[in-house]
């Protein structure tokens, strides 16, 4: 809520400072004027010395000249006593570069002693080292300003001998040590400022020998401890600002005796009791406690009936209630009530209606508010400034809001559950200014709503559902509108002239479904400053861009632009470029000049080139993403020269060659390092090991073939990710950081053991994969230190041994694979423990004993169990039928004996459609883990975050027999549901629970020993793609059902006893012979076997008829099939002898194919793109 009522301490503070400014500067133009009177000579070679030891590169007191007849006077900076033309004021603010040629404590001493004149002394927003202890020395300084130096060290104790000072200001210095008992002797004090610095220590109580003292801001420190009683005989002071400390107790009884004071700040401070002695504060206009929770909840509201002057109270956060009861004869003096962030509910409406009706500023956003607000609070006619965001305030708001029409001017309902339209009233609201809509659930047409609204200026429509087109919007009578902000609406059309919005700053339209080209008004829109298009479907050529001389943020990512991109150069203020995942080709474009730009991301396009100039001056570039791209261009330390300020570095996914010096030292110190599928080899790049900060790190498939350098170990402590995979590398494998999070070593050729895992202890580990390498030896048995892990995969190595049972602390996993080992014994019991599993692979291994029951009872999230190519053996658990998540059941190749359980009907992720199970995505930044990212780096408006955590997906894969073939599956694994029993022992028949897994895909029961009929009903899995009951004892027909099974792909019942005709059908007759072979009682097609009753018929009887058969045609046939090859064959040559003879016909032909190629041919372009984006 913005701030629109000053209460009078305000003012009298500022009319204060702006007095002894006025003072101070009167002398210093009067000197000026005067041109008879200059200035001595000493204090001009004592000014002269100041500009000497001060380094000024950029001149900024450049009119500071040598020259001695040049008057010292009327230098920038410097004010004379017209009198006497001493040197009084030292005005220096922002002025002096914070680089010194000599120590500050001795040189500037000595300049500062020859100017004993000096009453006036501004050294603010400078980078100064410590305060000089000559300070003491100016005693005839009234006004002290030493702010926002951000110096470390203690105040001199020196600086209490300036009897005559009125005004000190020493805050924003990171202050340390004591606050000096010597301030008390300033008697003449009437403003001090010690605010947002480090004092920790107690307060002087010499502070109290202040008589004078109006203003004291002691904020933003590290005080602890009960308040200060002594602030109590500061009998002069108006104004207190103790907030954002670690002040708590008891408010003290003294502090009851300011009867002066107007303003007082204690929020953000520790609980804070007895808040009933501030009623005595009669003069209060000013209160905030916000941060301090505040008992009894309701005591509040008396603040407003025994403070009768009250102006203003913030008391944001201090876990308020509504008050239960009103109150009668309040004050009349409230107008501007914060309450956000607390308990409130909708009963506050009630209490507010018998408030003052001076009331003009009210905010309750983020409260219990719910449901229907009465209508009488709309006779608050006095209310300009109204924040309900973040409630739960329905659209009986728009019915009191009516009334206030003409007095809002800031009306804020941002996340409630506002729904229809905005109602015609708001065209009335003519003195509104401010108004924020945005997420809710509003419909409609936007612009007939807001088209009155003349003097609007910020607006935010943001996160609802409105319609239409931005036409009217755009070019309606909005002349002084700055901010529009309608991200995540459902606009369409194109995007329309802004010309006539001349005060336009700020622009959001992403994620609507706007499409059409970019304008070219907008070259011509130079007060820009924030532009986001994201998420559309915008195409065609960026305009030129070189105009928007105030652009700082432009977002242009997710559209389908294309062709080259335009030109930047010159855009100083630009510092935020996103456009990435668009059609840009061609070259990188030349940034010269572009000397704020902290974050490029041009990711997800199709660029061919990066040449030197274009990143080579970015130095203030920060991130810079050109990942999965189609850039071929050998990258050398030119490219990355200048880039001193780089942190996150993205060019994955190119045909990249970089090829360093192994001496090279980047300038940058880079946090996240993504070049994945770049070439990096063959050696491992050297020039990493100087990036101390690095977080994140992934060279995955980047060729190179090389051992891990010692020096590997010695990187960031704070790594999060390391992805090595996919490369060559050799040796044993790498220490584990402790604090590490995702690991992937896996498609090299590592070997040894896992003796690196055997020697660390309570590591933060959630991702390793060791998979497909030539590692060796027995598994580790100290998984207990590993409770964090999440996802394990060690398959495709050379592991012996058996599993070992602390792998049962893993807790947290999800997905466990020890695939293709030499792992031997049974299952350990304590796997029990790891109820998380939902996908488990101990396939190709020598596991042998029972399938556990347990495994059923105690993983209920499993919607993979492979246990294939193993020796288990004995029935399978009825157990198993809990599993009600599973998908994927490969059991083959092992020598499980028994029947199929008639409970497998009850899996119930097989029997529903929309059960897939999802990709595996994990958050590697934990919560006790931050990253800490770039302050700049605030976007406004909720726009896409910089860099957020390290994320970790993958997809599950599994190796399985598809359509009598071998394939591994992996992102497409959610959607394959299937159960492979095949090559067991098992027996008796498939049990008629089986055919109500609707959703089943494929079914594999062969080579085992079942034997009976098929049940009928298996034409109801009519999504089976893939069905094998080969080599079995099945017999009987194959039943008619299966004839319409229209998406089966592969059939195998060979080798079984099935007999009888062979269901007609597209599918059945459609598979080769070697699907029914071995079944000697098959026949029909395809086979040659001709079913009874089928034999043709021998008929020796003269042919009497005009259709008699004539060997295998009949006349009839053969007259039809001349008959339609010389009609095709006349329609042919007339139709070419047309276009041959016939110029017009011939021309337009050609266009048609011309233009019928080109259609399909961008159609397939535009689908392939966007499958690959998806993808």
């Amino acid at each position: 809520m913005r701030n629109a009522t000053y209460p009078l301490h305000v003012l009298v503070v500022l009319v204060f400072m702006l007095c002894m400014k006025t003072s101070s500067l009167g002398s210093q133009s009067l000197s000026k004027d005067n041109l008879v009177i200059k200035c001595i000579e000493r204090e001009r070679e004592a000014l002269l010395l100041f500009k000497q030891i001060v380094a000024n590169e950029d001149d900024r007191l450049d009119s500071w000249e040598k020259e001695k007849e040049e008057d010292c006077c009327k230098w920038k900076g410097v004010g004379c006593d017209n009198r006497t033309a001493h040197v009084t004021h030292l005005y220096l603010s922002s002025l002096i570069s914070p680089y010194f040629k000599s120590p500050y404590s001795v040189d500037v001493s000595i300049a500062l002693l020859d100017l004993p004149h000096l009453n006036y002394l501004d050294f603010s927003s400078n980078t100064f080292i410590p305060i000089p202890e000559c300070i003491g020395s100016l005693t005839n300084l009234v006004h002290l300003d030493f702010s926002s130096n951000f110096n470390v060290g203690p105040i001199p104790y020196q600086i209490g001998n300036l009897s005559n000072l009125q005004f000190l200001n020493l805050s924003n210095n990171y202050g340390e040590g004591p606050i000096p008992k010597s301030i008390g002797s300033l008697n003449n004090l009437r403003y001090l400022d010690l605010s947002g610095n480090m004092f920790t220590e107690a307060i002087p109580h010499d502070l109290k020998n202040l008589p004078k003292l109006q203003y004291l801001d002691l904020s933003s420190n590290k005080f602890e401890g009960p308040l200060p009683k002594f602030i109590g005989s500061l009998h002069s002071l108006r104004y207190l600002d103790l907030s954002n400390n670690g002040f708590d107790g008891v408010i003290p009884r003294e502090l009851q005796k300011l009867s002066n004071l107007q303003y007082l700040n204690l929020s953000s401070n520790g609980p804070l009791s007895k808040l009933d002695r501030l009623f005595n504060l009669s003069s209060l206009t000013f209160l905030d406690l916000s941060g301090v929770k505040i008992h009894p909840p309701t005591l509040w509201a008396s603040f407003v009936k025994r403070i009768p002057s009250i102006s203003v109270m913030r008391l944001a956060h201090c876990n308020l209630l509504a008050p239960t009861s009103t109150f009668s004869n309040f004050s009349s003096s409230i107008s501007a009530l914060h309450l956000q962030g607390n308990h409130i509910n909708s009963s506050i409406f009630d209490w507010l209606t018998h408030l003052s009706s001076s009331l003009e500023v009210l905010d309750l956003s983020y409260n219990v508010l719910v449901g229907r607000i009465p209508q009488s609070f709309g006779h608050m006619t006095a209310i300009t400034h109204l924040n309900l965001g973040g409630n739960r305030i329905n659209s009986s708001i728009f019915d009191w809001i009516s009334p206030l029409n003409g007095s809002l001017v800031d009306l804020d309902l941002h996340m409630n559950v506002l729904e229809g339209g905005i109602p015609e009233s708001f065209s009335h609201m003519t003195a509104l200014t401010h108004l924020d809509l945005h997420a809710n659930q509003l419909t409609g047409v936007l612009f007939e709503s807001i088209c009155n609204l003349s003097i609007l200026q910020v607006a935010d429509f943001s996160s609802n559902n409105f319609t239409g087109n931005l036409d009217d919007l755009l070019s309606g009578p909005l002349p002084l509108l700055q901010k529009l902000l309608i991200s995540g609406n459902k606009l369409t059309g194109s995007l329309p002239d802004i010309t006539q919005l001349s005060f336009l700053t700020e622009l959001a339209l992403n994620s609507n479904q706007l499409d059409g080209n970019l304008p070219t008004v907008f070259e011509h829109h130079s007060a820009l400053n924030f532009l986001n298009l994201s998420d559309n479907h915008l195409r065609g050529v960026l305009p030129d861009f070189t105009r928007f001389s105030s652009l700082s943020w432009l977002y242009l990512d997710n559209n389908e632009f294309s062709r080259s991109l335009p030109d930047f150069t010159g855009l100083s203020s630009l510092r935020f470029l996103h456009l990435q995942n668009n059609e840009f080709s061609g070259s990188l474009p030349d940034f010269t000049g572009c000397s704020s730009l902290q974050v490029l991301r041009l990711g997800d396009n199709r660029l061919t080139e990066w040449e030197t100039q274009s990143t080579g001056q970015l130095s203030s570039l920060e991130d810079l993403d050109l990942s999965r791209n189609s850039i071929r261009s050998t990258i050398s330390e030119l490219q990355l020269f200048n880039l001193s300020s780089l942190r996150y570095l993205r060019t994955s996914f190119n045909s990249l060659t970089f090829e360093f010096s192994s001496e090279w030292l980047p300038p940058f110190q880079l946090q996240k390092i993504s070049l994945a599928s770049c070439n990096l080899g063959p050696k491992f790049p050297n020039w990493i090991q100087n990036q101390i900060m690095v977080y994140h790190l992934d060279i995955s498939n980047c060729r190179i073939s090389d051992n891990i350098p010692i020096w590997f170990k010695n990187l960031s402590s704070s790594m999060r990710l390391i992805d090595l995979s996919s490369n060559h590398l050799v040796g044993s494998l790498p220490p584990i950081p402790a604090e590490c999070l995702k690991i992937n070593l896996s498609h090299n050729s590592f070997s040894g053991t896992l003796h690196s895992l055997s020697v660390v202890e309570d590591v933060s580990l959630s991702f390793l994969d060791v998979s497909h390498n030539n590692l060796c030896g027995a598994l580790p048995d100290n998984w207990m230190h590993f409770q964090d892990l999440v996802f394990l995969n060690l398959g495709y190595n050379n592991f012996s041994g058996r599993i070992p049972s602390s792998i049962g602390h893993l807790v947290s996993l999800q997905t466990l694979i020890l695939r293709n080992n030499k792992l031997y014994g049974e299952l350990p019991t304590s796997l029990r423990n790891c109820s998380r599993l939902d996908f488990v692979d101990f396939g190709l291994n020598e596991l042998s004993g029972k399938v556990p029951s347990w495994i059923g009872k105690l993983l209920p999230k499993l919607y993979a169990l492979i246990l294939k190519s193993n020796n288990f053996y004995g029935s399978l658990p009825y157990e198993l039928c809990h599993l009600s998540k599973l998908h994927f059941l490969d059991l083959s190749m092992n020598r499980i004996s028994g029947i199929i359980p008639p409970c497998f009907g009850n899996l119930n992720a097989m029997i529903q459609n929309g059960t897939e199970a999802t990709e595996h995505v994990y958050s590697s930044i934990g919560p006790s883990i931050q990253i800490i990212e770039i302050p700049q780096f605030a976007e406004p408006h909720g726009s896409p975050p910089v860099d957020g955590p390290t994320n970790l997906s993958y997809s599950d894969n599994v190796l399985t027999i598809w359509k009598g073939q071998e394939f591994e599956y992996g992102r497409n694994f959610a959607y394959l549901k299937m159960i492979d029993l095949s090559t067991n022992e098992l027996t008796g028949e498939i049990p008629l629970s089986i055919t109500r897994l609707l959703d089943l895909k494929g079914l594999n029961l062969s080579r085992n020993m079942f034997h009976g009929r098929v049940p009928a009903e298996i034409g109801q899995l009519t999504v089976l793609e893939c069905l094998d009951l080969s080599t079995n004892k099945f017999s009987g027909e194959i039943p008619h059902s299966m004839s319409g099974l229209n998406f089966l792909a592969y059939l195998d019942v060979s080798n079984n006893n099935f007999s009888g005709r062979i269901p007609s059908g597209t599918q059945l007759q459609g598979f080769n012979i070697s699907t029914y072979e071995g079944n000697s009682g098959l026949c029909g097609k395809p086979l040659t076997k001709i079913c009874p009753g089928d034999e043709p018929k021998n008929d020796t009887r003269p042919s009497t008829g005009k259709y008699d058969v004539d060997g295998e045609d009949s006349e009839y046939e053969r007259w039809l099939y001349i008959s339609a090859a010389l009609g095709f064959s006349t329609s042919f040559w007339v139709f070419i002898g047309t276009l041959v003879l016939n110029r017009r016909w011939r021309h337009a032909y050609f266009v048609f194919l011309y233009n019928l190629k080109e259609r399909f041919y961008v159609a397939m372009a535009v689908r392939i793109a966007r499958l690959q984006r998806k993808v």
